[in-house]
């Protein structure tokens, strides 16, 4: 598969880090090796996609506005189930910001459905509620 190809089914690493996140939560590869792959994953998909993205200069502005908050909610939901494994209590900051964030990907998920019928941040938002019931669930 050529890098080009990759980055434009990118889904396909949020669908990875939804396989470590269970493996990890599973004590079957260390929390640390997550955390590594995690936080470059998120940095690529909030600063590093916007300016990948040459599709996004030929939107309007409500259509920008979505897809950038579609980014940075995916890339915020990243960092904090790495961040869930040095959590301890289960009514912390982190573990609510965690659900809010959840909550929004749903919304968006919902919003690319039924409105944009764009399948690329469809699949996007569908594989990071992957990536959400892995933590809530353990």
């Amino acid at each position: 598969m050529a890098i080009k190809t990759l980055l434009k089914r990118d889904y396909i690493f949020i669908l990875i880090l939804a396989v470590l996140r269970f493996l990890s939560s599973k004590n079957v590869i260390p929390n640390f090796s997550y955390l590594l792959i995690a936080l470059p994953l998120a940095f690529y998909f909030f600063p590093v996609k916007l300016f990948l993205d040459k599709s996004l200069f030929d939107e309007t502005k409500s259509k920008k506005i979505v897809k950038v908050l579609s980014y940075f909610i995916i890339s915020s939901i990243i960092v904090f189930s790495a961040l869930l494994f040095y959590e301890d209590e289960r009514n912390s900051f982190i573990v609510n910001t965690f659900l809010v964030y959840s909550l929004l990907n749903t919304i968006l998920f919902f919003y690319f459905y039924f409105t944009e019928n764009i399948s690329y941040y469809f699949i996007l938002t569908l594989c990071a509620s992957f990536l959400v019931s892995i933590p809530i669930m353990t």
